[in-house]
């Protein structure tokens, strides 16, 4: 069939488009089409401008049969159906601008070196630019920023080693080739306007692979920018002079007026309406109800719900309407993961990029069967043990920590050593074709067999071109941008693409018609978007701008048509900056306005959503169109009184929820009047079954200061994980209390040792300290690494404190025998009072004694306990309050305990940096008044009731991690209820009394 030129058409508005335009080319077009050899086409920007002309035809009662639709995104896949080379992935040629900046980051210019680096961190941006030049038909050297110049020459020498074609270029040559065949029949492209100036070249191609192509454009707005009016120029210069479309012929009717006009009254004009919630969650409820008060109303033919992009109002708006069964278009859906965004894979990438401790217990948690890693031993164990490995060596290194493992002497750090050794790992730095290989035998080793399924064509061939070496950290990147299996999904209500209610982004709503709209999501930074994010530093960006528009005005020349007719020139288009791009946004929400026949509502919330304490302003677009419909300013007063006349729409009825228990939960934690109960960190009362946990000392010394959490530990199993952040004062204590465990001789069976002389006491000191670090260098050598400069400074302050305490202990007098890490607990539970015990355990630093003995009984022992931090000397002046506090406690259970072991004396001390006096500062015999506090801590024990105590989430100091949906009581409800609950567990004197 012979081609006929391109036909041009413009258009004043959408209805004429549709009734002058469109119509007519689907009446001549559709009958027949499904039987042509060559397909037809509507190209459109988006889905929903699709979705829109399909539902009018349905109306109309027309089949589509036959008929293809399209938008810029499923035409360019279309047409590289016959291409000789596949389109490079925008991953793929992220890939290659990060390694060829990596490799110009030690250049020795500054300037080019620190742009390399930005690059290589982040090269969306420049290629997002350099694409947009390519398009417009410009070369980034003209753009006057030299210090990026070596990254993108070098980027284009791998785009051609790799034979790959950005897409702009890529659009350029389908064009180029395209009068070679003709691959459609007919193509209809509608709705494209000067914001679509990235798709010049490739709608070109279409109307060059068609043997009739129809173009409608609609005529530029009040608002319209240069950018609009070279648009319609350009396509003039293609396809000749616009013509008008022709009317449709309507036959008169008998009137010439409206009924309304008739009777003297004018037309009814839209009403705007203004919703204000006070978070999204409130802004979605709100926006549901207008939905229902539009839908109510006969006129309600279209309802559009607007979003400046997707995210959570999206989505909260859509799950309110399923719940009020109202069936809809979802447009913007949500993401539904799939086995590349699995917990398991996301933490399998961790830990390649980072091999440490915490990332490897995340990917071993996350595995559904982490018998895969760890054959030999539990997760439970395999943790442990790599906890316990890094508090001693404090090297957050896996492969170190897989060595000290090796050279401890039991099966289960053995077992740990191999589960390491066996796991593989990426090289850090490689080919991209050995990184694969690494990765798919580490899938192997995983038995993930759907992973190395769908990686396995990822590269295809190019990755045998691309020879250069690249790091870890740009390969792991890829993978996870490569290796994406996440799709759009919608509830069963929202899968009606022909639905009255539409939730569409401003884009897809575009070029329609509608009855009702409502913008939602209407603050500040939502619509105009902000200006992207670019590649420069601030004064670059600011010449970047000044040669955007420099471009535009050498790209655009003087048409055929005459004086006034601007077009671009031959093989480019104009560059659409962020002058423009704001232009067009503005012009895109006025054009959304005079799309709405009927009522428009504008919605957007109060606060912010990640920071609720902070006021959110509206949209300029918001102030500025309640200020031109309601003739007074939009003051915060006013957003006030907006967000009380929206929490007083009428609401749908609820479905009903049985929420009684949780009102009685919620009243109960908050009576002050009332003990501790079931709700409080307690268990019921009056149970058959009481499990009678044994605590250790540090549990007990716990119970009084955050019972809540001991209990959660103990009769639950939940305890936070461990802050990894900031190990050295834990394993600074351990050190030391290890290195001062060996100032005693071997014992031989025997309790206690002869008391050594001070010059020994810092000898066996200084051994067992300079053992630990001699161990750790072994082990760095044996993994070509070298001890951290910080780590031996943390060595050497633990080796100074334990010779310090040392040298106090040496200086005791009256002492000549001592016992070292004593355990007591072991035998039974330890005796408070008649009919009061306590199941505990703990191990006492040292016991020092006057004479030789196989046992304690009857001797007089004085209990010491080494304290690393700043701890003073114990007092018996206020010792209730010292014991509640837990500073005095530990050592009480200890005197107890020891009590319990028969010996005859007991006196108990803290050896610290502060205490001056080394001697004994407590007796068991004053601790005697004070049975009462260590007979609640045994009913706390036995009964299980133990209650909450202190902030939650303080805002100054420490506080032990509660779980996330734990509720805040305030704290003189929570003192209280401490109260009735356990009164030998009050404080005696305020804390302002002790300062």
């Amino acid at each position: 069939m012979k081609r006929s030129g391109p036909l041009l058409l413009v258009v004043p508005s959408l209805q004429e488009a549709w009734d002058n335009a469109v119509t007519p080319w689907f009446d001549q077009v559709l009958p027949g089409t499904w039987q042509r050899e060559l397909r037809a086409l509507v190209v459109v920007p988006t889905r929903g401008q699709a979705n829109d002309l399909k539902a009018r035809l349905i109306a109309k009662g027309c089949s589509h049969l036959g008929l293809r639709f399209v938008t810029p995104s499923s035409l360019r896949a279309l047409l590289a159906l016959n291409d000789a080379t596949p389109a490079a992935e925008p991953e793929h040629l992220r890939l290659l601008l990060a390694i060829a900046a990596s490799e110009m980051e030690d250049r020795p210019n500054e300037s080019e070196a620190l742009a390399a680096k930005a690059v290589a961190r982040a090269p969306a941006l420049l290629l997002r630019a350099l694409d947009r030049l390519e398009t417009a038909g410009w070369k980034f050297q003209e753009l006057g920023l030299p210090s990026f110049a070596p990254a993108v020459q070098r980027f284009n020498e791998l785009l051609r080693k790799c034979g790959f074609l950005l897409p702009g270029e890529t659009d350029r040559r389908r064009l180029q080739q395209a009068a070679r065949g003709r691959e459609f029949s007919h193509v209809l492209i509608t709705g494209f306007d000067g914001a679509h100036w990235a798709e010049w070249f490739l709608l070109r191609a279409a109307v060059e692979l068609a043997e009739n192509a129809t173009i409608v454009l609609e005529e530029p707005r009040e608002n319209f920018s240069d950018v609009d009016l070279c648009w319609i120029g350009s396509w003039e210069e293609v396809c000749g002079e616009a013509q008008r479309a022709p009317r449709a012929t309507t036959a008169l009717g008998d009137s010439l007026f409206s009924e309304m006009e008739m009777r003297g009254g004018a037309e009814t004009t839209k009403r705007f309406d203004f919703l204000i919630g006070t978070n999204f969650s409130e802004q979605a409820e709100a926006i549901a109800r207008q939905c229902v008060r539009y839908l109510a109303n006969e006129k309600c033919a279209r309802l559009g719900v607007i979003f400046p992009g997707s995210g959570a109002l999206p989505r909260l708006v859509a799950s309110s309407l399923e719940r009020l069964e109202i069936p809809h278009n979802d447009g913007l859906g949500h993401i539904v993961p799939g086995i590349f965004e699995s917990a398991e894979w996301q933490a399998w990438i961790e830990l390649q990029r980072a091999p440490r401790l915490n990332s490897f217990l995340r990917f071993l948690n996350a595995l559904p069967d982490p018998a895969v890693v760890s054959p030999k031993i539990s997760q439970q164990v395999f943790e442990k043990i790599l906890r316990e490995s890094y508090r001693e060596v404090l090297l957050d290194d896996l492969e170190l920590l897989r060595e000290f493992c090796a050279t401890r002497a039991d099966d289960k750090s053995h077992s740990a050593a191999e589960a390491l050794r066996a796991l593989p790992f990426l090289p850090p730095r490689a080919t991209l074709a050995q990184f694969l290989e690494q990765t798919h035998a580490a899938l192997a080793h995983l038995d993930w067999k759907q992973h190395a399924l769908e990686l396995a064509s990822v590269a295809r061939d190019w990755s045998q071109c691309l020879e250069v070496k690249f790091s870890r950290a740009l390969f792991l990147r890829w993978l996870e941008e490569t290796a994406a299996t996440s799709a759009a999904a919608r509830s069963a209500a929202g899968d009606h693409p022909y639905a009255r209610v539409q939730l569409l982004t401003v884009a897809r709503a575009q070029n329609q018609e509608w009855s009702h709209l409502i913008l939602a999501g209407w603050n500040e930074g939502a619509w105009p978007p902000p200006a992207g994010a670019e590649f420069a530093r601030a004064e670059e960006i600011h010449a970047f701008n000044r040669s955007v528009q420099q471009l535009n005005k050498r790209a655009a020349r003087q048409g055929s048509q005459g004086e006034g007719h601007t077009s671009v020139r031959e093989n480019h288009s104009l560059y659409v900056g962020p002058g423009e791009q704001r232009a067009i946004a503005l012009r895109q929400f006025d054009a959304l306005l005079e799309s709405a026949s009927e009522g428009v509502t504008v919605a957007a919330s109060l606060v912010q959503e990640d920071a609720p304490e902070r006021f959110w302003n509206p949209s300029e677009c918001f102030t500025e169109l309640y200020l031109k419909t309601r003739g007074e300013p939009l003051t915060q007063t006013t957003l006030k009184n907006l967000q009380r006349a929206t929490a007083l729409l009428p609401k749908p009825a609820a479905v009903g929820t049985d929420v009684q228990q949780t009102l009685i939960a919620f009243n109960t934690r908050r009576d002050s009047s009332k003990p501790a109960g079931e709700y409080d960190f307690s268990l019921r009362p009056n149970e058959s079954y009481r499990p009678v946990p044994t605590l250790s000392v540090s549990d007990l010394q716990r119970m009084v200061s955050s019972p809540a959490i001991v209990w959660m530990k103990r009769y639950l199993g939940v305890e936070a994980p461990e802050d990894a952040a900031n190990s050295w004062t834990a394993t600074t204590g351990k050190w030391v209390h290890d290195w001062l465990a060996n100032i005693v001789e071997a014992r031989d069976g025997r309790i206690f040792s002869a008391f050594p002389a001070l010059t020994k006491i810092d000898k066996r000191i200084r051994l067992a300290a300079d053992e630990r670090c001699a161990a750790l260098r072994r082990l760095c050598e044996l993994s070509g690494k070298v001890v951290p400069d910080w780590w031996t400074s943390g060595w050497l302050n633990a080796r100074y404190l334990a010779r310090y305490l040392g040298a106090k202990i040496g200086s005791a007098k009256g002492w000549e025998w001592m016992a070292t890490e004593v355990a007591v607990g072991r035998e039974g539970a330890v005796k408070i009072a008649d009919g009061v015990e306590l199941e505990l355990h703990g191990q006492i630093d040292l016991a020092l004694a006057q004479g030789d003995a196989d046992s304690f009984a009857g001797q007089k022992i004085w209990v010491v306990d080494y304290k690393t931090g700043s701890t003073k000397e114990l007092k018996a002046s206020d010792l209730h309050d010292n014991l509640v506090r837990g500073t005095t406690l530990q050592l009480g259970l200890y005197a107890l305990a020891m009590r319990e072991l028969g010996a005859a004396e007991v006196s108990v001390s803290i050896i610290s940096l502060m205490v001056k006096n080394v001697a004994p500062q407590l007796s068991v015999v004053d601790l005697a008044a004070h049975t009462d506090v260590f007979g609640d801590l045994a009913e706390m024990q036995r009964t299980g009731v133990f209650g909450m105590k202190g902030e939650i989430r303080p805002a100054f100091g420490y506080s032990a991690l509660y779980p996330l949906a734990t509720l805040q009581i305030d704290n003189d409800i929570l003192e209280d209820k401490w109260a009735l609950t356990h009164p030998a567990l009050v404080l005696e004197k305020e804390e302002w009394e002790t300062w």
